[in-house]
């Protein structure tokens, strides 16, 4: 661990379960909060997908309340596994409420949400939340224990914007990289029927299909390098300038 970093229980830098009072005390009955069902939380992706409202009235009661800036994770099974997690942001008055099934997470003076919520996007910290999971059948819950007792590497919260500066940037680049791939794929598989429909109608020789797979085999490298979609990992924040 670098100098200057220490461990810290996720229970010890950040608020577990917000308490419901906060919303009824900031909002009237009839103001409209954001609601947030499993669905709409992503997966390995920081913003939730706002697309529903209502009445405080007709949500304080059995949901899971959360506000802005806290840090969303699916507790059940599949869920849990497949990495649903976000943070909250952009919701209507500030407050949401959603899913019986999320852990919600509110961090403290010393922990980012964004640097928390990639330390939870770590596989091992899946793979630790899925040894001990219990319940009956597809309600196997992950116990809030664990998720509490989850050690942190904590840097400074500078440092910590600076490492979720470099995973953002690296991280776009990577899904670009992802998408252009899936595209060729997509490309590949239509010149194939493409091939087919040609050869059956008489149209195919086979100076023409090895035309066309050079070009597609060109497109296909001239898309696929990731070099043009990850920017060179230089970040400048008050700690100054990082490769």
């Amino acid at each position: 661990m670098r100098e200057g970093w220490k461990t810290a229980r996720l229970a010890d830098v950040c608020t577990f379960k917000p308490p419901k009072k906060e919303a009824r005390q900031r909002l009237n009955p009839e103001d409209a909060v954001s609601f947030v069902p499993m669905n709409n939380l992503g997966v390995r992706k920081k913003e939730l997908e706002l697309c529903e409202e209502r009445l405080l009235e007709k949500v304080a009661g059995s949901y899971t309340y959360f506000a802005e800036g806290d840090v969303l994770l699916a507790k059940i099974t599949p869920c849990f596994e497949n990495g649903k997690l976000g943070i909250a942001s952009g919701l209507t008055n500030g407050v949401g409420f959603g899913s019986s099934e999320f852990i919600v997470m509110r961090p403290g003076d010393e922990l980012d949400a964004e640097y928390l919520f990639y330390l939870l996007s770590q596989d091992s910290v899946r793979d630790a939340g899925a040894r001990v999971m219990s319940g009956a059948g597809g309600h196997k819950r992950v116990p809030k224990e664990l998720v509490e007792g989850l050690q942190l590497t904590l840097p400074a919260v500078t440092e910590q914007k600076r490492i979720v500066a470099i995973l953002d940037g690296a991280f776009a680049g990577i899904d670009t990289a992802i998408a252009s791939t899936e595209k060729n794929l997509a490309n590949l598989a239509e010149l194939k029927q493409t091939l087919l429909q040609k050869a059956f109608s008489g149209e195919l020789t086979a100076d023409r299909a090895g035309h066309e797979i050079e070009g597609a085999a060109i497109a296909a490298r001239s898309s696929s390098s990731t070099t043009r979609y990850i920017a060179p990992l230089r970040v400048t924040t008050a700690m100054g300038t990082a490769p």
